[in-house]
């Protein structure tokens, strides 16, 4: 059975946005960079590849490392997506 994502259509739901507000929290910059300006948090393993909003498969890139990054595991340069949660 398919694991239902907190993300609605519109791409948002109140469960989505608590689920968001933790994994800030809990990450605090993006996991490439270390920046703490234009924070997106991206799936791990991506939605369309099976991946589940678990909060083991959730990390915080700001806007540019989750666009370079798109559908994929990996970026491009092959650089290592997420560090080790503490």
């Amino acid at each position: 059975m398919a694991h239902k994502s907190a993300l609605g259509k519109s791409g948002s739901t109140t469960h989505w946005r608590k689920i968001r507000a933790l994994i800030i929290k809990r990450d605090g910059c993006c996991q490439i960079c270390g920046t703490e300006e234009n924070l997106t948090v991206d799936h791990v393993i991506p939605r369309r590849l099976g991946g589940t909003d678990e909060l083991w498969n959730l990390q915080v890139l700001c806007k540019m490392h989750n666009s370079m990054k798109g559908g994929s595991f990996f970026d491009s340069a092959g650089t290592q997506i997420g560090r080790a949660h503490v």
